[in-house]
Order: structure tokens, then sequence, then C-alpha cells
């Protein structure tokens, strides 16, 4: 059952995903998504498929250091089955570092509850975002969550609304430093804006239209349900569980004003989906008679995806 199987924390449930990951990582290089004729284009594809390994883990540590659910495996399970049914992102590299660098973010924002080192997380999680926002520019509304994170676990003060400014500065200083160095201009500045395109003729594709129902569907449902039941949690894993949230719709929002519309787009919301989704199949463990009816529609569910991933990487 994968429900029990991933219901536990097990090393063996990490090296299954990684394999799995790796499976995809094949079926995007033999539909011909991934370059692979020169040994530079092999060094590439082969350090896209660590970057999304390392996420993985990431996602892991971000779930376990702030206690986001309980000691399970399913946000990564889910966080890995979305990933092989897009395996247009190895097209799109600057969609990987992004949201690589926006879990980062997550990551250090996110544990600004402890109350400990609060200025360095800060400033760390502005550098994040303000890199992110280098790969793709949307992501610099990645700082409306920063900014909730601020408002709502820490004291309000004033510096820590002027640090991630701090923090901004600094990435552009040093950009700006690089591109003098090395290209003799300041044109990267005027180059670098956000571009929008709506555009969605790629969804035409069969498998990206079913991938991105799926991801809506669950983003709908997951998120419904999980907004409905943060009143009723305990008082401290209220203002962790709006950010993500908040995270969710925020994400939602860059993929759509983005320029990028091959699917490979989806790929930023799915850190913060596959929390809420993890959330959602852990929830009412022991919930007297409806356990046995709620057990099942988790394991169906779980199922499904399983079975539409397999069915898209052999499409």
């Amino acid at each position: 059952m994968l429900t029990s199987f991933f219901g536990k924390s097990n090393p063996i449930n990490y090296v299954l995903l990684s394999i799995v990951l790796f499976v995809g990582f094949l079926s995007a290089l033999f539909k011909g998504l991934i370059p692979f004729s020169s040994s530079s284009e092999i060094l590439i594809a082969s350090g896209l498929f660590l970057l999304l390994v390392f996420g993985l883990l990431l996602l892991d540590f971000v779930i376990r250091k702030n206690n986001l659910t309980g000691q399970n495996t399913f946000g990564i399970l889910i966080f890995t089955l979305f990933i092989i049914q897009l395996p247009m992102i190895y097209e799109s590299p600057n969609i990987i570092w992004a949201t690589l660098f926006l879990m980062l973010a997550s990551r250090r924002f996110l544990s600004l509850k402890s109350e400990k080192n609060i200025e360095k997380k800060i400033f760390d999680a502005a550098v994040y975002i303000a890199i992110a926002g280098l790969f793709f520019p949307w992501c610099w509304l990645f700082f409306i969550v920063l900014f909730f994170a601020i408002l709502w676990n820490t004291t309000l003060e004033t510096r820590f609304f002027i640090i991630p400014i701090v923090g901004v500065l600094i990435v552009f200083i040093l950009k700006t430093t690089y591109h003098y160095l090395i290209d003799n201009s300041f044109d990267w500045f005027f180059m670098q804006r956000g571009i929008s395109s709506f555009n969605f003729g790629g969804y035409n594709h069969l498998g990206i239209l079913i991938s991105s129902l799926l991801i809506g569907l669950f983003i709908l449902w997951m998120g419904s349900m999980r907004l409905a039941r943060i009143p009723a949690l305990p008082k401290k894993e209220r203002s962790n569980a709006w950010l993500i949230g908040i995270s969710l719709v925020t994400t939602i929002f860059i993929a759509v004003l983005g320029d990028i519309k091959t699917g490979a787009e989806l790929l930023l919301p799915l850190f913060p989906l596959a929390i809420i989704s993890a959330n959602y199949i852990e929830k009412n463990e022991g919930a007297g008679p409806v356990e046995p009816f709620d057990f099942w529609f988790k394991e169906l569910l779980m199922w499904l995806i399983v079975i539409i991933s397999v069915v898209l990487l052999i499409m």
C-alpha cells in the first residue's frame, strides 16, 4: 500500500524516489527534450538532474526542520510524481534554478518562528529571492511571502523590513560588478525585466494538458481543504500554514505572469503544493468510523497519480 509505505520515513523511500526521478530524466532524454550529443551537453543535463535530486532532499529538509507534516514522505513523493510528468522542465533550466532558490528562501523564513538569528534568516531569504529573480524576474513577487513571514513571526521592528532591501542591493551590486568586469557594460539591468506571455498554445499537447489539469485540481481541492482547517491548527503552526498557502498562490501568479508557457513553469508551485497535499493525505489518522473510507480514498488517490505519471512517461 502506497500510503503505508510512504507513511514512514525510511532510507529506501529516498533511494526509490531518486530512481523514479532518474527514470523521468531518461524519458525526457529519449523524447529528445535534453541535448545529449556533446560532453558539455551531457554535463549540463546531468547537472540539471542532480539539481532536481537536491530539490527533493531540500524539500524534505524544509518539511522536517519546520514540522510542516508528520514523519512521512508524502510530500517528496507527490513532488517527484509531478516532476516526472513535466519532462519539459529540462528545456528551461532557469525555472529549475529559480524554484530551488525560492525553496532555499522558504527554508529561511519558515524558521523565523524559532526567534533565533532573525536578521540573518531575513537577509538570507531576501538574497535567495533576489537571485531567483535573476533567473526568472517574476520571482521577485515572492518578497510578498517574506514580508508576511516578518509580520507574523517577528516583533514589528523597522530594521526587519530594511534588511530585505539590503539583501537585494548586495545581489544587485555583485551582479553589476560581474557584468562590468566581464562585459564592460551595465546593460544587464535594462534587460532584466519581467516579460509576460499569455500564449498557452503549448498546452494543446495532451501530456501537458493532463498534467496541468491534475495539478490544477490538486491546487483547488487540497488548497481549499487546507485553508478550511488552518483555524483548527495549534496557534504555533498557523503562521507557517498560512505562509505555505500564500507561497502557493504567489508561485501560481509567478508562473502565469512569466513568459514561459511550455508546462515547465508548473514546477514553480509544486513545492508548496506538495506540502499542502501531504497535509491532506495524512489528516484524520485514527478518526474512528470514517477511517476505512478515508484510508482507501487516499490510497486510490495516490495510485491515480502514479498511474497517470507512468502513462505520461511512456506517451
